[in-house]
């Protein structure tokens, strides 16, 4: 089996587990993690290995801030560094690039569906002068109250990522 059709498989899973149970499992994503590594390992020699690891720590470097404030969960970083392990840094990047913007495009059609963009925006816009006022960070959100109003708000951030892969492997960017 190709290696891009198990990346896929691992994706395909980890959305329908994203979207059906409002989770991406911690061992389905690191038998992803181990696939991609030892397919690396297994091509590329230490090279590759080294290649792979360098890969899956750029997502998550990049989106840590954006967990810390409560914008991104853990699954999701974890979804795009087992990405990593599959592709070069550059194309683990493009597909990080692809899947925010998906993602931008489907909270932009909830917002829409919703009839609350202008809210959502004016909370954005007011959290940022929050913390550029006092300089400290803060969960974005912590003043919206209960958790399961919390939960509503969000998208599933697994789908974009599926679909951000398959646009740019696709050709489709």
């Amino acid at each position: 089996m190709c290696i891009f059709n198990l990346l896929l498989l691992f994706l395909s899973v980890a959305a329908a587990t994203d979207l059906f149970f409002d989770k991406i499992y911690n061992e389905w994503i690191l038998l992803a993690i181990l696939t991609g590594l030892s397919y690396a390992l297994q091509s590329g020699g230490t090279s590759g290995l080294t290649g792979a690891l360098a890969a899956m720590s750029v997502p998550v470097c990049l989106l840590y801030p954006l967990f810390m404030i409560g914008c991104l969960g853990a699954g999701d970083i974890k979804l795009l560094a087992a990405v990593g392990c599959f592709l070069p840094i550059k194309e683990t990047m493009a597909c990080l690039g692809i899947s925010f913007f998906i993602g931008a495009v489907f909270s932009l059609a909830k917002m829409i569906a919703e009839r609350n963009f202008l809210l959502r925006i004016r909370y954005l816009i007011s959290y940022i002068c929050d913390v550029a006022g006092s300089g400290e960070w803060k969960l974005y959100e912590e003043d919206a109250g209960e958790a399961r109003e919390r939960r509503k708000r969000k998208i599933h951030f697994a789908l974009p990522v599926l679909l951000g892969v398959l646009f740019y492997k696709g050709g489709i960017y």
